[in-house]
């Protein structure tokens, strides 16, 4: 007697979405927590280049901008390890912070001329995974743009913009995703 086999997509989706909506359901739950809850489970649908982790014992997301998200993260983080990694979580103000980044997540907005901007612009020439809430954060280059939509979490990812940095996201990861740019950044 055979066992059903689940497709990938299935699997992806119950432990990415599982993640976010256990969160969600917990009583005083923010929206910022369920957004940690999602980033935390994205990274293992990555493949960075192995230069890229072979100096590094950690996993680093670095969080650029104010609010709750740099903290719901840390809390996140206590023993938590991605692809035999450990996660560390840093703050980056400036382009020079990005040194040993795995991971910038952007709590603020990316258009402009800014900050973010800037560190979104350097991020793209490193292998590093971009996140955001932005609304043209995949415009602007970032790699997976996150929101909620009748309190669930969604996600959109530019997977021209990963490949350029020289990521990989795994097709399962894909497959959830709302919409995948493929062509160019």
């Amino acid at each position: 007697m055979t066992r059903p086999v689940f497709p990938s997509i299935v699997v992806a989706s119950v432990m990415v979405i599982a993640a976010a909506a256990t969160a969600y359901a917990q009583p005083n739950v923010t929206e910022s927590q369920v957004k940690a809850a999602v980033i935390s489970k994205l990274v293992a649908f990555v493949e960075w280049p192995p230069a890229a982790l072979a100096a590094s014992r950690t996993l680093d997301l670095c969080v650029s901008g104010s609010g709750s998200l740099a903290s719901d993260l840390r809390e996140l983080e206590v023993n938590a390890t991605v692809q035999g990694r450990v996660v560390a979580v840093r703050p980056v103000q400036r382009e020079q912070d990005l040194a040993g980044c795995h991971v910038l997540v952007m709590s603020a907005p990316a258009s402009g001329r800014g900050t973010s901007y800037a560190l979104l612009h350097k991020a793209a020439s490193l292998p590093i995974l971009t996140v955001s809430d932005g609304q043209n954060f995949l415009d602007d280059g970032g790699m997976v743009q996150l929101r909620l939509v009748s309190g669930r979490p969604r996600f959109d990812i530019n997977d021209a913009a990963a490949q350029q940095a020289g990521l990989k996201i795994s097709s399962r990861l894909l497959g959830l995703a709302d919409s995948v740019r493929r062509g160019r950044g």
